[in-house]
């Protein structure tokens, strides 16, 4: 780990735009030594990304790059654009934070992965197909054989982002740089996607460059760690120094921002919630099903997507919801706003059952229902500026209000949650990420409502963003007393902002708790295994710790068997046996499962 394999000296980025000349990255240095993880952290905006896009020639047209970036004896920013190509997917590599928009759509996971080894080994037919076999088998995807012949559109985000390592190992490079390459995946497979680096780094010597908002990430990773702001490189240390002994305000404000997840006691900061307060919301054996055609000649295939959940919101209480991608969480909550259709069951919200509304009586009872969805920029009309879309609800449901009244009414709530009220003729693309997500809780309270669902409000923003926003609705709910139904994949968030948590696992809860009894003392094996892959912000901790593994990927929700998958004794005796929630403790429910010794 003494030789560098890149190193960064004066680098300076800059973009043309129609507002002038814009300086993203200021006269910056760095390196990566062989064998080595080097993490890159800092907020949106800071220039961690354009700083290796730079690195390997992929800049927007209007950018441009000064300075030396040595690899391999040579300055990639004075190559051409053909001698580039010879390095970048042979000794050079990137994954990208998307794999679905890195790969390319129409052609095959096999043919993509052949075209790698065809360019820059030379290599056809068997010999290269059974290299790209050896890398998915490396990377534990499994029944490698008939991926190949698969779309990317046809994998699970987990299993498409170990294909993109796959493809950037095919030729053994010397430096892996990764962009955020886990930050929308499930807890579980990006526990598995950072054990699949490690592996390389450690087997083949690979340095790794690693972009990340997530510090737990970097605590488990790093060796050493440079912490960005406003372009520049603000501080530089080991991963212990960071952590242990920052120096700058910047770095202490980023840590203090990751959201404490202490295994051995949670410190919810929400007042508890009396099991006097009042019941707002009643779920009853909710199921919803999908038929799915797989081919022309062969009979629709059911989707259990619910599976028979029943649960209870009171008021002013925030109940989290937690699974992983397929579990149902998204599906249940567009169930209970039916924005989506039940198959069965029944949902009750103060004493009044939604199922019988019709469709004028749920168009008012909206009013008191709203919905924040992951992505602000895709649930926000780019045409219309961010004041029309939070007055727009005041246009449906208070249309007497004047003009006047309306505006006063958005400017009042946009200084409640957080954005100066001169942004209202602004459009959502002119705002960042965090303020348009300001904008989608905005429009969600301006009707004072008594129930909010967040469907991964806060999933894809910087740690400062997102202690801010979760800073927000604990406020509003402390003052409005309002209601949330919280789904995230990210467990130490849950843990903050939820008073009780409902695991899901393939459209059926397997534990309810509170969020203090069920963090410091998880019942299920699922839940245990959730936990366990949590990455926590804290070198010592992180690296000591050992994971649960029940297996690489999550069950298919088709596959009947897989409800199953903690219950294997019921198999053969009983099939189609659906396990039952058993109250283990006081307010403590948990599904039935065999032990975890059986299970491993």
């Amino acid at each position: 780990m003494n030789q560098p394999v890149l190193s960064i000296n004066n680098l300076s980025i800059e973009f043309e735009t129609p507002d002038g000349l814009i300086r993203a990255v200021n006269n910056i240095a760095c390196h990566v030594n062989s064998g080595e993880c080097l993490g890159i952290v800092g907020e949106s905006g800071s220039g961690k990304s354009q700083t290796f896009l730079a690195t390997m020639g992929l800049l927007a047209n209007n950018g441009h790059a000064r300075g030396e970036v040595l690899f391999g004896g040579k300055n990639l920013l004075q190559l051409s654009t053909r001698e580039l190509n010879k390095i970048l997917g042979d000794r050079l590599s990137i994954i990208f934070q998307d794999p679905l928009t890195s790969l390319t759509p129409h052609m095959r996971i096999g043919e993509q992965m052949a075209e790698v080894l065809h360019v820059h080994r030379q290599l056809k037919g068997h010999q290269s197909q059974q290299l790209c076999l050896q890398w998915l088998d490396r990377v534990h995807i499994p029944e490698a054989r008939q991926r190949l012949k698969q779309y990317p559109h046809e994998l699970s985000g987990g299993m498409r982002q170990r294909v993109m390592i796959a493809m950037c190992m095919l030729c053994q490079p010397e430096l892996l740089i990764a962009d955020e390459p886990t930050t929308a995946l499930d807890v579980t497979v990006q526990a598995e996607i950072l054990d699949l680096m490690t592996e390389l780094q450690q087997d083949l010597g690979t340095a790794i460059v690693l972009i990340t908002h997530d510090m737990g990430v970097v605590a488990r990773m790093c060796d050493r760690v440079h912490v960005m702001r406003s372009g520049e490189y603000i501080e530089t240390g080991s991963t212990e120094d960071i952590f242990y002994r920052p120096k700058e305000a910047y770095t202490r404000m980023l840590l203090d921002a990751v959201p404490k997840f202490n295994l051995d006691k949670v410190d919810n900061p929400n007042v508890e919630i009396s099991q006097d307060s009042n019941t707002i919301l009643v779920a009853e054996d909710v199921q919803i099903h999908f038929k799915l055609n797989t081919n022309w000649f062969s009979r629709p295939m059911t989707l259990r997507a619910v599976d028979g959940i029943s649960f209870s919101l009171n008021a002013g209480e925030t109940l989290g919801i937690v699974g992983e991608s397929g579990s149902g969480k998204s599906t249940l909550a567009r169930a209970i706003l039916r924005l989506l259709p039940k198959t069965a069951g029944t949902v009750s919200w103060l004493g009044t059952d939604l199922n019988k509304l019709d469709k004028q009586s749920m168009r008012t009872m909206r009013k008191d229902l709203q919905i924040v969805f992951q992505d602000p920029l895709a649930s926000l009309d780019p045409a219309r500026t961010v004041g029309f879309s939070i007055m727009e609800p005041l246009l449906v449901h208070e249309p007497s209000l004047t003009l006047s009244g309306r505006q006063d009414r958005v400017k009042a709530i946009m200084l409640k949650v957080g954005l100066d009220a001169s942004l209202i003729n602004r459009y959502p693309h002119e705002l960042s990420g965090g303020q348009n997500q300001r904008v989608g809780i905005a429009r969600a309270m301006i009707l004072n409502p008594q129930l909010i669902i967040c469907d991964e409000a806060v999933s894809a923003l910087d740690v400062s963003i997102q202690a801010q926003i979760l800073q927000l609705l604990k406020q509003l709910q402390r003052e409005r007393g309002l209601s949330y139904i919280f789904i995230s994949h990210d467990l130490s968030v849950v843990s903050e902002i939820s008073h009780r948590v409902m695991v899901m696992y393939l459209g059926s809860v397997v534990e309810l708790a509170s969020s203090e009894k069920l963090f410091s003392n998880p019942q299920h094996p699922y839940t245990k295994q959730l936990i366990s892959a949590v990455p926590i912000a804290d070198p010592k901790i992180e690296r000591s710790r050992q994971r649960i593994k029940f297996g690489t990927e999550l069950a298919s929700p088709l596959d009947l068997n897989a409800r199953l998958r903690f219950l294997p004794s019921k198999r053969s005796t009983e099939p189609n046996y659906r396990p039952k929630l058993q109250e283990r403790f006081k307010g403590h429910f948990v599904a039935e499962h065999d032990a975890i010794a059986d299970l491993l």
